[in-house]
């Protein structure tokens, strides 16, 4: 008995992902979903391109560990050493609230790179995304 759990149990935790590692696309509820996850961190991009639920429904949501609804300062450091600094409110950057200018320019971050650094606080996360990805944003 105790062998067929181990057994059971050792399959399903074959089949989860520890790290995709690469963008991942979905439609749920009319919004295209890109999601991320490299070890700790996850990246999701929501973007309403049809205006299904306005503006306010596009944005970049960041999760480290069990915290996703994280209110602090972020920096998105790219590649080509592009960096963005935003603040999170309740782990999302949101294109309604584009203050300073912040969303075209990860947007174009994303577009172009399969990599970008995320520092939360002291930490320094890399974040290998895997191949860049037109997505649906505006």
């Amino acid at each position: 008995m105790l062998f067929r759990k181990s057994l059971i149990f050792g399959t399903l935790f074959g089949l989860l992902p520890l790290s995709a590692a690469a963008w991942e696309h979905s439609v749920e509820r009319g919004v295209d979903l890109y999601q991320a996850l490299d070890g700790s961190v996850s990246l999701s991009l929501i973007c309403d391109p049809n205006s299904v639920y306005g503006t306010t429904a596009s944005a970049v949501m960041v999760g480290v560990g069990t915290e996703l609804e994280m209110n602090v300062p972020v920096t998105f450091r790219f590649p080509d050493l592009i960096t963005i600094q935003v603040t999170l409110v309740y782990g999302r950057v949101s294109k309604a609230d584009n203050k300073g200018g912040a969303w075209e320019p990860l947007l174009t971050g994303f577009r172009t790179h399969d990599a970008v650094a995320v520092f939360v606080g002291d930490e320094i996360h890399e974040v290998n995304l895997g191949v860049p990805l037109p997505f649906s944003c505006l």
